[in-house]
């Protein structure tokens, strides 16, 4: 019941954000010439498993749906806009919003691994999608694919890890590549399941194979497409104007947001433990991090929510029987949290 409720909330909050606000961050990109002069620059340009699910969409909808043009509020932002080209980009979005929805509800169902009451099971149900829908007001193709991804390798390793290690960590991989070929943030998934197996298993040799594995594919699969699809040129007067349009006011309202959902998982961890696993987490990501804040509009606050999604379920991950306990390791040069008073 659970995983259809979660269905029909995607399908509500997306026909929300695709037909109830006007695209204004999302200019040039509705039509299939402008969204191939927009994204084919940059590291838009290597981002290419969203992308041809995309033109796949537009080629199904054009066997029973005719180009007549788009109405105003997506003319107004793109020339030639196409009606069936938005209508692909909001399908292929919804889906993977479901898709992401119901990987929450499995993973909350993993009571093993999980520690979450029922309430909160069903707050989190509506609350995920609802903010997920929300973060794509700048409309995106590839953000909502890798959501699901990253909630998927978690579920695979988390379910399986201990009871079948060498095929977990081998569909481990194998994500990791098709995850990789969507957005290079599936970096995140890197630093989160090597986070894992450190802890649950200790530096074992076992473990620190498995890490160069995953490092390795995520690394390969970055470089071949950059030999393989080539530099490009750079972006478009109208798409660089764009991306730097946002006002110091908005971007100050990104760092809050950031600031505001960085708080939330260390509120609601369940332990010291898992606020520890949560700072170390963001360790493990400061690649994405780094990549985000130089690179990245703040105000997209999208760019957050891979990091939002693991911490969220570090959470609560049952750390009882992990070999190794970030808490409790001598750090040599920090002083221990507050009220800690354990001799060192």
């Amino acid at each position: 019941m659970t995983s259809v409720l979660v269905v029909m909330l995607s399908m509500v909050v997306s026909k929300i954000v695709y037909f109830g606000f006007t695209p204004n961050y999302g200019a040039d990109i509705f039509a299939r010439k402008a969204f191939d002069a927009k994204f084919d620059h940059g590291g838009d340009r290597y981002r290419v498993l969203s992308k041809y699910l995309v033109y796949g969409a537009d080629g199904l909808l054009g066997r029973s749906m005719k180009e007549n043009g788009a109405e105003a509020r997506i003319g107004a932002v793109t020339r030639g806009a196409s009606e069936r080209f938005y209508n692909a980009v909001y399908y292929v979005n919804t889906l993977f919003l479901a898709l992401t929805s119901l990987m929450v509800v499995l993973l909350l169902n993993l009571d093993k691994s999980l520690k979450f009451s029922d309430t909160v099971k069903i707050l989190l149900v509506f609350f995920v999608p609802v903010l997920l829908g929300l973060t794509q007001f700048t409309v995106h193709y590839y953000d909502l694919l890798s959501y699901f991804l990253e909630l998927l390798i978690l579920y695979v390793f988390l379910k399986n890890i201990d009871s079948r290690y060498g095929q977990t960590m081998t569909m481990v991989m194998g994500l990791i590549v098709l995850s990789t070929l969507n957005r290079e943030s599936a970096v995140v998934s890197v630093a989160m399941v090597a986070l894992l197996l450190l802890t649950r298993y200790g530096a074992t040799r076992r473990v620190v194979w498995s890490i160069v594995g995953m490092v390795g594919c995520w690394l390969v699969t970055y470089c071949v497409l950059r030999v393989v699809i080539g530099a490009g040129g750079p972006p478009p007067k109208a798409a660089a104007i764009t991306s730097n349009a946002f006002e110091p006011d908005m971007f100050m309202m990104g760092v809050i947001f950031w600031v505001l959902f960085i708080y939330l998982p260390f509120a609601i961890a369940a332990t010291e433990e898992n606020k520890y696993l949560i700072g170390g987490f963001f360790l493990f990501s400061l690649p994405y991090i780094i990549s985000s804040l130089a690179t990245g509009d703040l105000w997209a606050v999208r760019l957050y929510v891979p990091l939002f999604l693991g911490a969220l379920f570090l959470s609560r991950l049952e750390v009882a029987g992990a070999a190794v306990k970030v808490s409790e390791l001598k750090w040599r040069y920090l002083p221990p949290p507050a009220g800690n008073n354990r001799p060192a």
